[in-house]
């Protein structure tokens, strides 16, 4: 039974995991089609389209299907709308948003990095430096490493050498 949904989100994941991501927006695309009131289908597909999107449409895209997401006490969710409002250059829209989904998460590396990034766009210098040190807090010394490490290690780098300390 190939097509029941159950095993569709189960090869999703698995894609995503493997770096698919072409290949599990397909799939989540499959699975909003058949059932856009589902929030975790559209949360995904949302996520993927605005991590992953090859094009300023897959933005649009996400945008239009994470307004449902706007508002929610989910942390998943809170985040996934806030790093949509932040690509968006809504920063204070999504700091409300990624400061909520943050402590909801707060082991998740990812969400951490998206409130440092709010931060910085907001010229919130120490407050990003602080969020950029805690994001690499969780982050295993023995890797894989995530795509952001590498942009959170740049912008560590640049806050501090503009004197940037936390607290100040």
């Amino acid at each position: 039974a190939p097509d029941q949904p159950e095993l569709k989100w189960a090869k999703a994941g698995v894609l995503e995991r493997k770096g698919d991501y072409e290949g599990a927006i397909a799939i989540y695309e499959d699975l909003y089609k058949e059932n856009s009131g589902n929030p975790i289908v559209a949360n995904n597909l949302a996520s993927l389209l605005s991590a992953h999107g090859a094009n300023p449409d897959s933005l649009n895209r996400a945008e239009l299907i994470a307004r449902r997401l706007r508002g929610s006490s989910v942390p998943a969710f809170q985040d996934t709308y806030g790093w949509i409002a932040y690509l968006r250059g809504s920063y204070d829209e999504a700091e409300a948003e990624l400061v909520k989904a943050a402590a909801g998460l707060p082991e998740d590396a990812s969400v951490q990095y998206h409130l440092a990034m709010t931060y910085l766009a907001q010229d919130k210098q120490s407050e990003a430096l602080a969020q950029f040190r805690r994001m690499m807090t969780l982050i295993p010394p023995e890797g894989p490493y995530p795509d952001f490490v590498a942009a959170a290690q740049a912008e560590i780098g640049k806050l501090e050498a503009a004197g940037i300390t936390v607290g100040n």
